[in-house]
C-alpha cells in the first residue's frame, strides 16, 4: 500500500517550475502520465520535481531521472536534491535544442528514504521555443577558434591542466549546440593534431575563418595573472571598430556570467592587446573562460560541468547576436588610403590598429589592420615604411613614419637670433577628451595630432625649436579636461615658448557650417598678427572658406600661457566638404604647411 500511496501522490503533485530570471511558473501534471507540461520553454530551463516524501539521495542519479529528445537520445542533465530531500532540480548540462520536444521520465529505481520504490514511471513532455535566428532563409556561419594546440600548451595550471585542452573541449561542445540550431560551424581545429608553427599560427586561423565567409569569429582562451593568484573571473574582448563585435561580446559575456556565476570582468575593446581580433573579415570576439592561475577557477576550467556550462553560454550568446550580423553581408572594402605620420626621436609611439576604409556602398568605416612589425624602434631618425594587411582587402596598406631629431626644448639665452621655441598643441587626445566626432566617425583628436606633427616637422626643417604638448594618442592616460589644459600650458611655460599654436577642428549641428577661423587674445597685437597670418595662409593655400578672426580671450590656454597664443579651427568635421579634406592625408599636409608658413611669416622668416 505504501508503494501505491507514494506513486499516486507523486502523480498528483508532479510539479514543474521554471526557474529562469528568478520567476516561478507552476504547471501541475494532475495525474496524466505523458502530459505536456510546457511549450516554448527556454533552452536552459530547469525543472523542479516535488515529491510527497523524503528521497534516498543515493538513488537520485541519471539512471532514474532521465531526459530524452524526440529521437530517444539521452540528454545529459545535472541533478540537485533540495535541502529537505523532497525535491530534485533537473538542469541541462549544455542546453536544449530550439524547437525540439523532450520527455522527462522518473523511473522506479528512485526510492524514498525508507527504501520504498515508485511503482510506475511517470513521464512529462515539454517543447523548447523556436530558434530566434531561424526566421526567413537566414543561414549563418560561425568560426570557433580553440586557442593554442599541439606543442603550444597555452597557460598551464599548477595542477597540470592545459589551456589548449580546455579551449578545445569548450569549442567542440559550443559548436555542437550551434550546429543543432541550424548554424554552420567552422573550427580552426577539431583536435590536437596541429602542425602549424607560431609564426603562421594566427594567419592559419584567419584564413580558415575568411575562406568560410564567416559571420562571426569566436576565439576561446583562458586567462592568467602570475602576480596574483586570487584574480579570477570572465571577460570578453571584441574588435573595437565593430558594433557587431561589441554586441556579440555583450551577449556572450552576459550568458557566461548567468550560466557559470563567476565574477563579471566585463567586455573590453581588445585590438590593442590581441592581434587575434584583427585578422578576420567577420566581427571577432575573444572569450577568456577563466584564470588558470587561480586555484579555484583552474579546477573549474578542467571540469566537465563547467565546460558544458561555458559551451552552452557561448552558444546561446552567439545565437542571440547573429541577427545583427545581416547588415555586414555583401559590403566590401573599395579603397584605403596610405598613411603617414611624423614623430620626434625617442617618442613612445604605437602603430594604429585600425584604418579608415571606403566601403562598396559609399560609406566610410574603420577596419582593423595588422602591420609587418608589432612595434617600432624610435631611437633612430629616418623615414620608415610598414606594410599593413586588412582582412578582405587585397592590397597592402603603406604606413610611412618620419622620425625627426628631438628639438632642444630649453631655448638659448635671451637675444640669440633665429632660435625661437614654438609650442605646437594638437588639441584634445588626452584622457577621455577626444574632441568632436564628425561625419563617418571622423575624430577631432586624430586630425589635430596628424596636422600638429606635420606642422612641427616643417618648422624643425627650418631650424625652429619645436615643443609638442603631445606626440601620440594619450586617451589611455587618466586626466580631466582641465588637467590636460593645464598640462599644455605648463609645457609651454616651462619651455619659455615664444608662440603657442593650438590646433583644433570645429563642429556644428547644421552641416552647412564650414570654413576656417582663428582665435587670439584680443588686445594682443602680436597674437592678432600670428592669428591673421595663419588664417590667411590656410584660406589661400588649402582653399578653405574664410570665417575670419575670432575673440579667444576666454580660452584657458590664452589666459594661462606666457607665450603669444593662437587657436586655429581648421574646419568643420560636421561639414561634408570640410570633413573630406580633414580626413585626407594630402590635405592634412596642406593644413600643416599653411600653419607653418603663417608662423614663419610672423617670425620674419618669410
Amino acid at each position: 500500500m505504501k508503494n501505491t500511496r507514494i506513486y499516486m501522490v507523486l502523480l498528483m503533485s508532479f510539479i514543474f517550475m521554471l526557474i529562469v530570471f528568478a520567476r516561478v511558473n507552476d504547471v501541475q501534471a494532475a495525474g496524466y502520465d505523458g502530459m505536456t507540461v510546457g511549450k516554448d520553454v527556454e533552452v536552459n530551463k530547469s525543472w523542479n520535481i516535488k515529491f510527497n516524501i523524503k528521497l534516498d539521495t543515493n538513488t537520485v542519479n541519471g539512471s532514474n531521472i532521465v531526459v530524452t529528445d524526440s529521437d530517444g537520445n539521452v540528454v545529459p542533465v545535472s541533478l540537485q536534491v533540495g535541502q529537505d530531500g523532497t525535491n530534485i532540480v533537473v538542469t541541462p548540462k549544455t542546453q536544449y535544442t530550439y524547437g525540439k520536444t523532450y520527455n522527462l521520465t522518473v523511473k522506479n529505481g528512485l526510492k524514498s528514504a525508507y527504501g520504498k520504490s515508485l511503482k510506475d514511471q511517470p513521464k512529462m513532455q515539454f517543447t523548447v521555443k523556436s530558434n530566434p535566428t531561424s526566421s526567413g532563409n537566414a543561414k549563418y556561419t560561425v568560426t570557433i577558434d580553440a586557442g593554442h594546440g599541439g606543442t603550444d600548451f597555452g597557460n598551464v595550471s599548477k595542477s597540470g591542466i592545459k589551456e589548449k585542452d580546455v579551449n578545445l573541449s569548450v569549442a567542440l561542445k559550443a559548436g555542437k549546440i550551434l550546429e543543432q540550431n541550424g548554424v554552420n560551424v567552422v573550427y580552426t581545429r577539431k583536435d590536437d593534431n596541429v602542425t602549424w608553427d607560431s609564426s603562421s599560427d594566427l594567419q592559419t586561423r584567419f584564413d580558415i575563418a575568411n575562406k568560410a565567409n564567416s559571420d562571426l569569429f569566436v576565439a576561446l582562451r583562458c586567462n592568467s595573472y602570475a602576480e596574483n593568484s586570487q584574480v579570477s573571473g570572465i571577460e570578453t574582448y571584441y574588435t573595437d571598430c565593430s558594433d557587431s563585435a561589441k554586441n556579440a561580446a555583450e551577449k556572450i559575456q552576459n550568458e557566461m556570467i548567468s550560466y557559470t556565476g563567476r565574477t563579471d570582468r566585463g567586455i573590453k575593446a581588445g585590438v590593442y592587446k590581441h592581434t587575434i581580433l584583427r585578422g578576420t573579415v567577420a566581427p571577432a570576439v575573444m572569450v577568456e573562460l577563466g584564470f588558470m592561475t587561480s586555484t579555484e577557477e583552474s579546477a573549474l576550467l578542467g571540469s566537465d560541468d563547467y565546460q558544458n556550462k561555458s559551451a552552452a553560454a557561448i552558444a546561446n550568446g552567439v545565437l542571440k547576436s547573429l541577427g545583427s550580423m545581416d547588415g555586414n553581408k555583401g559590403i566590401t572594402i573599395s579603397s584605403i588610403s596610405n598613411l603617414s605620420d611624423n614623430i620626434t626621436v625617442g617618442s613612445q609611439y604605437s602603430l594604429p590598429t585600425s584604418v579608415q576604409a571606403t566601403m562598396s556602398d559609399g560609406t566610410s568605416k574603420k577596419v582593423p589592420v595588422i602591420w609587418s612589425a608589432d612595434s617600432i624602434d624610435s631611437s633612430k631618425t629616418g623615414v620608415f615604411t610598414y606594410n599593413g594587411t586588412v582582412p578582405g582587402y587585397s592590397k597592402q596598406v603603406l604606413f610611412t613614419l618620419t622620425i625627426v631629431s628631438k628639438p632642444t626644448e630649453t631655448p638659448p639665452s635671451s637675444g640669440t637670433p633665429g632660435t625661437p621655441v614654438i609650442v605646437i598643441d594638437p588639441g584634445h587626445g588626452m584622457g577621455n577628451d577626444i574632441g568632436a566626432t564628425g561625419i563617418n566617425g571622423l575624430q577631432e583628436d586624430d586630425i589635430t595630432l596628424a596636422v600638429g606633427l606635420k606642422t612641427g616637422a616643417i618648422l624643425q626643417s627650418k631650424g625652429i625649436n619645436v615643443v609638442y604638448t603631445r606626440t601620440t594618442d594619450m586617451r589611455s592616460v587618466p586626466m580631466s579636461v582641465n588637467e590636460s589644459l593645464q598640462k599644455r600650458c605648463d609645457i609651454s611655460n616651462d619651455a619659455n615658448a615664444k608662440y603657442f599654436v593650438c590646433i583644433h577642428a570645429n563642429y556644428f549641428t547644421e552641416s552647412s557650417a564650414h570654413g576656417t577661423e582663428t582665435l587670439y587674445y584680443t588686445g594682443n597685437s602680436e597674437g592678432e598678427k600670428l592669428a591673421l597670418n595663419i588664417q590667411n595662409s590656410i584660406v589661400k593655400e588649402v582653399g578653405m572658406y574664410d570665417r575670419g578672426l575670432k575673440d579667444g580671450s576666454w580660452l584657458y590656454i590664452a589666459k594661462n600661457t606666457n607665450a603669444t597664443s593662437a587657436l586655429v579651427e581648421l574646419g568643420f568635421v560636421s561639414s561634408p566638404d570640410d570633413a573630406a579634406k580633414l580626413s585626407s592625408d594630402e590635405y592634412r599636409q596642406k593644413f600643416a604647411q599653411a600653419i607653418a608658413d603663417g608662423i614663419l611669416q610672423t617670425l620674419g622668416y618669410k
